[in-house]
């Protein structure tokens, strides 16, 4: 009995996205899954994912987005006629009648209403928001009068993609979905339009490792979120396990992938090796305080999930603080209190210009208003002082973190992590920290990791977390798959990136496709690989981690150990070269991990 899922995917001309989903989609179809792409020849032209992808705004011109939808259209075919694909257009399921429908939808939406406009039930007002929401970093519902356009058009596309998609899925009748990151707005509302069906729907994203992210693909039931993942069977035995040698080696090569701060993905700026003396210099830190480094996250970004209604949340976990504001007022008070230690307290990059979004959050005037009532012992570090945070942690003792992912990153790298309780953590599993559900609690915890201080247990708890999103959330592309960051993109926002960013637009949408081309020569996934994904179909799983077609582990904790401890000895011998303070993060690590064993 023939098998039928069904691929909506507008935007190949992402072509980073595009041929890994053409790659599986091929391999689901060996496995004896018929597949039937869904795709756009147009209809999402007032602007789309792809379009942002290519840097070209909401408010470019119609000729620059034509100019995204042919480049579109072309990396389409191409992959169309390679792979053999069978695929329809969007537009051929949109008929006068429909067209007046869904403009009769949009005519409803008002600045007043927006976020209740509903179709059958779905929320499509608010799907509608999503990339507007991040591209603007909005942190609230009422929409500035010069993006209200911007509304209406992407409402125009959620409602065509909703409709559009209940008569393709009418047509074609599959038994499962898939689309290329379920949070986008018209793939949100393809998949509403699958669930409504009673149609098994699941989102595929590139990994989130920063050198082989586009290498690798996860897949997971739609709307199935980082909390869930962190209960999940998978994670829970995983998390027990000592890491192979190959995993640990995985987890090396993505923080020298954040380090060198080649991807567009990596918010922080490049190592460069300071000295703790020069970061404390810089900092106005006495030698004698210990430092706390405050961690703050992007407010736009729980908030984006929050409006389309697929933010993580715990099961049992209450938060402590009712947001961040909150905790930094509490952070005010400890240091006035603990006159031994100095706080630094770190805004997002994403709150700035760089060199991902051009905008400037509008919580940083509220946050930068506290500077001038702080007590002595508390800097206020912004992206303007140019520290990156992998220099910075040379002079961190503890981490205080509320829901950024750097709390894993310096984890990894040993240094304690300390959160209040939070209910909408998810960025990471919280039980790798140390929580406090109390303020009193919360305190003795922050004092507790100051006296215990490094230790290489820490540095296993997030090796162990990273080594399961690296290698079983995301399953590995490479041996099908070539795209690493390049490193001579420019890192920071100004001239040279915006000449960079026309240089690539010209390449993907006038160049000779080249690169696709090469791409298309190794065009064909591992066995083993695509019976991970078609086990999740054929099984209904949650997400591939869950699949029992991994192997299991034969590694031993001696053996972790070792590998972790030679992890630290390179570090120290290259990037940390140059650190040779006795109270820096080199200096701790040096005092604690045995040099080589001689041979």
């Amino acid at each position: 009995m023939t098998r039928r899922v069904a691929v909506f995917s507008p935007f190949a001309n992402i072509w980073e996205h595009a041929y890994p989903e053409a790659l599986l989609s091929a391999g689901l179809r060996d496995t004896g899954w018929d597949v039937t792409f869904l795709r756009c020849d147009g209809a999402f032209a007032v602007h789309c994912v792809a379009m942002s992808a290519s840097s070209v705004t909401e408010f470019a011109s119609e000729n620059t987005r034509a100019a995204v939808c042919s480049a579109c259209r072309k990396r389409r075919d191409l992959v169309d006629r390679e792979f053999g694909f069978d695929s329809t257009l969007i537009e051929s399921f949109i008929d006068d009648t429909m067209a007046a429908q869904i403009d009769a939808i949009v005519s409803v939406a008002t600045p007043e209403s927006w976020t209740e406009l509903e179709v059958d039930g779905v929320p499509l007002g608010r799907f509608a928001a999503y990339e507007m929401w991040l591209n603007n970093k909005l942190v609230s519902t009422t929409l500035p009068d010069e993006l209200w356009p911007v509304y209406l058009g992407q409402l125009h596309n959620t409602v065509t993609a909703f409709l559009g998609g209940l008569a393709f899925l009418d047509s074609t009748t599959p038994e499962a979905v898939y689309v290329y990151n379920d949070h986008y707005s018209v793939n949100h509302g393809f998949v509403a339009a699958a669930k409504m069906r009673g149609i098994p729907a699941y989102s595929i994203h590139a990994g989130w490792h920063m050198v082989r992210r586009a290498e690798s693909m996860s897949m997971m039931k739609s709307d199935y979120t980082m909390a869930d993942i962190f209960r999940s069977t998978g994670w829970k035995r995983y998390r027990d396990l000592p890491l192979s040698s190959a995993d640990i080696a995985l987890v090396a090569e993505h923080f020298d992938g954040l380090w060198e701060g080649s991807s567009a993905f990596a918010y922080s700026s490049a190592l460069e090796g300071t000295s703790a003396t020069t970061l404390r210099e810089r900092l106005s830190i006495d030698p004698s305080k210990k430092v706390l480094l405050a961690a703050m996250s992007s407010e736009d970004e729980l908030m984006g999930v929050q409006l389309i209604g697929i933010d993580p949340k715990s099961e049992s976990q209450e938060s402590l603080f009712a947001d961040q504001f909150e905790w930094v007022a509490h952070l005010m008070k400890f240091a006035a209190a603990h006159p031994e230690t100095h706080i630094v307290l770190r805004l997002h990059p994403r709150m700035f210009p760089n060199k991902r979004e051009l905008k400037l959050s509008p919580v940083v005037d509220g946050i930068m208003k506290l500077r001038d009532s702080a007590p002595s012992n508390v800097t206020f570090n912004v992206p303007a002082d140019n520290i990156g945070i992998y220099d910075l942690v040379q002079i961190v003792d503890v981490l205080l973190n509320f829901r950024s992912s750097v709390g894993a990153e310096l984890m990894a790298m040993g240094i304690p992590v300390v959160v209040p309780a939070n209910a909408s953590f998810y960025t990471y599993p919280d039980d790798l920290n140390r929580v406090g559900h109390s303020t009193t609690e919360y305190d003795a915890l922050i004092l507790d990791a100051v006296n215990d201080g490094w230790s290489i247990e820490n540095a296993r708890r997030a090796f162990r977390w990273y080594g399961f999103l690296f290698a079983r959330v995301a399953v590995g592309f490479s041996e099908s798959v070539s795209s690493r960051p390049i490193a001579a993109r420019p890192k920071k926002p100004g001239v040279k990136l915006w000449l960079w960013k026309k240089m690539v637009y010209v390449i993907i949408h006038y160049g000779p496709l080249v690169r696709e081309r090469l791409s298309l020569r190794r065009k064909n996934l591992p066995p083993s690989t695509t019976a991970l994904f078609a086990d999740v179909l054929d099984a209904k799983l949650d997400t591939v981690s869950d699949s029992t077609l991994w192997p299991d582990s034969t590694a031993t904790l001696a053996q972790e150990t070792d590998d972790l401890e030679r992890f630290f000895r390179t570090v120290l011998e290259s990037k940390w070269a140059a650190v040779t303070e006795n109270d820096s993060l080199a200096g701790r690590v040096r005092a604690c991990v045995p040099p080589a064993p001689q041979k």
